[in-house]
Parts: C-alpha cells; structure tokens; sequence
C-alpha cells in the first residue's frame, strides 16, 4: 500500500491493513516520515515502511505562499522516487494506491514487477477546493490515464463512485464507507467524559464537532449560528490550521463562554467520548463537488456512538441523516439555518429520543466489522499470477 502521510492517524489505512493481514495477506504501507517517525514500524501485523520527506527550502514567507504548488510537486515526486524504490525492492502481488497522489508510483511498481492494481480513491481528488488550476488540469490528466488500467477501484460512497464511472468510462468502484471499528463495543453516553473534558455546565446541551479546522467545512458559520442557539453550547474537538482564526471569531461573535475548544483524542477513545454529545454537526460547504458528495468519518462515527446529526443538505449526507431519520439537514451557508436545526432538535424532547433511537439502530450497520468483508472479497477475486 501507499500513502502520502505518516500512517499513524490514518484510519482508512489501518483498518485496511489490519483487515487484510487478518484475512491471511502480508500486508506493507509505504508512508512518508512525519515529525521523526521510525523508518520501520510492526503494527496491528502489518509493517509500515517510511521514506524520508523531503521539501524545497525557502527561506521567504511570500515566496514559499508563490511556490506552493511546485514545492507540492516536489514533495510528491520525491515520494513517489523514495516508495518505488522500496515496493520494487521484493516481489508484491498487489499495489493498493490510496488517493490519487499514490496512484501513479504504485502503476509504475506494478509495471516494473508485475502483479495486480487497485485504487483506492478516498475522494474526488480532482475537485479538491485547495487545488490550483494548474495542479488540478495535472492530476485530471493523471486519473484520465492511470485509472482505467487499475484491476480494481474502490472509494468511499455511491455519489463519488458514481462520478468516477461517469467521467472516466469505467465500470462502479467497489463502495467501502469510512466506518468505525466498534469490535463489539457500544460507547455510553453516562459515562462519556466529554462535559467534564470541554467544562459544559450540568444540563446544557452539547453540540460537537470533531475533525479537521479546515476551510470550506462551514466552521465559521458555525461559529455565527451558536450565537443563535437557545441553550445549547458548542464543542470542537480537533485541530487544524482554522483554530486560531475560529477562537478570534467566537470572541468577536460574543460566544466564548459558549464555544469550546478541545484537543483530539485516540482513535480508541473517540466514540466514548463522542457519545456524550446531543448532537454531532457536519457544517462542510459546497466549494465543490468533493464536499458536496462528502460522507466523511464523522458521519459514521456520530451514529456509531448513538449521537443524533445535523448536517449540510448534500446528497450522501442526507442519504443518512434523512433517510435513516437521525437528524436534520440545513443549508450551511445560512447560520440561521443551522441553529434552527439544532434548536428544533434541542428543544423537542420527544424528536430527540427518537432521532436518538434511530442513531443508535443505524450503529448496528455503520461498522468497520460488517463493511470490509466487500473488501476482502475483492482481494479474494484478484488473479495472482504465479
């Protein structure tokens, strides 16, 4: 497998890698070395293998805003050199790209010691809102080229799975959601620690978001609508480049005493703290078709934990929160709009229990456990030559 990060924290990844090691497959990630990593780590009985990260240094602020896309670039062929060199090193019957930034190191290791491809495309890579014309016309090109020749495709819901086919005349990826492993837990809410670790008073409502700060997820207009909340406090629980800039905006809004800001916690320990929310929020905006067919982790984890959502009206989102009645959905351009779902909730008791019910029943069904066996079927059905 490839992966342009440090493995550590990404959880598609590692459940991945666990998953197929358990079905019987020797499994080695390709990563890059973050913050001094070990070069070589054993993990849940997979190996993780990091190859040095290497970066254009420039020593100007403006100037390294002007060369971001080429230090990008770099960045990435440097990586692709560095994990060619170690995937060819043995023999492999299979290279797993994760995302499109992987793809094309892990065709050319294919063509050098043969063996089978899949792509695994954990979003709509091309439609990324952080991409410059430039760098988004070059990974077009890329996916154009590379995807059609990967033995199996695979990605996170229907909408980005029905696009893919669409744009590039391939058939349905295999759909592999981005739910949590529970391994026949089931987070309590009494026992969360999440009011006591984000300083909620007894009997306040909470509203949680969990992830990334990044723009274009709706943050700030978050921000705006918990001056519009009736009783209700906000929870982040994350990190991100957005931080700073979202405690100036609570400030500026007057909601400090009301928005609070918390670090991430394990991944072991994130649906029981999860669970002591009333509400968990996905706010993303629609900067393009890669939010607009979002169906991101914490979906799946709020109904994992038995949390109610409130969510942007994209389709993938409403999928869940509508279809399976857990929530509401809200245009996220329009605070106003946000509050008012989360007040509607809030405020009906009755409403409540029952979207609170029907989280807690879709749990059963948003789980790691039931939906990686499509996963390992797939590798099953892959011809190993030899």
């Amino acid at each position: 497998m490839f992966v342009t990060n440090g493995v550590s924290i990404d959880t598609r990844v590692i459940k991945e890698a666990a998953s197929l090691v358990a079905a019987g497959h020797t499994v080695t990630v390709v990563g890059l070395s973050e913050d001094g990593q070990a070069a070589r780590e054993e993990r849940e009985g997979f190996t993780i293998r990091r190859v040095r990260k290497d970066t254009l240094r420039v020593p100007r602020a403006g100037l390294r805003r002007a060369l971001a896309p080429a230090a990008m670039a770099w960045v990435l062929v440097d990586y692709s050199w560095r994990a060619f060199d170690v995937a060819t090193a043995e023999p492999f019957d299979v290279y797993h790209a994760h995302d499109l930034v992987t793809l094309p190191v892990a065709w050319a290791a294919r063509a050098r010691r043969g063996g089978r491809l899949v792509y695994d495309a954990h979003e709509l890579f091309t439609e990324l809102s952080r991409l410059d014309p430039v760098s988004r016309a070059v990974f077009r090109a890329l996916e154009t080229a590379l995807i059609g020749r990967a033995d199996r495709v695979v990605t996170v819901n229907e909408s980005i799975a029905a696009e893919l086919s669409r744009r590039y005349g391939v058939p349905a990826p295999l759909v592999l959601r981005n739910c949590p492993r529970l391994e026949g837990r089931r987070p309590d809410r009494a026992r969360s620690a999440l009011r006591a670790h984000a300083g909620i008073p007894a009997g306040a409502p909470i509203v949680l978001y969990q992830g990334l700060y990044m723009p274009h997820r709706g943050l700030e207009n978050l921000v705006q609508a918990s001056a519009r909340f009736t009783r209700a406090h906000l929870v982040f629980m994350g990190w991100g480049p957005l931080l700073a800039d979202l405690q100036g905006l609570a400030a500026r809004v007057g909601v400090s005493d009301r928005v609070a800001f918390i670090d991430p916690v394990p991944m072991s320990a994130l649906l029981d703290m999860t669970a002591g929310a009333d509400l968990g929020v996905i706010p993303y905006r629609n900067a393009g078709l890669n939010n607009f067919y979002t169906s991101p982790n914490k979906l799946f984890e709020y109904c994992a934990a038995g949390v109610p959502v409130v969510a942007s009206a994209f389709p993938e989102l409403k999928k869940v929160v509508e279809g399976l009645q857990v929530g509401r959905t809200f245009d996220p351009d329009d605070p106003d709009a946000i509050a008012a779902a989360v007040n509607a909730l809030l405020e009906d008791p009755a409403e409540l229990a029952r979207v609170r019910l029907n989280a807690s029943r879709a749990a059963g069904e948003f789980t790691w456990e039931s939906e990686v066996r499509a996963l390992v079927d797939a590798y099953a059905a892959l011809p190993v030559d030899g």
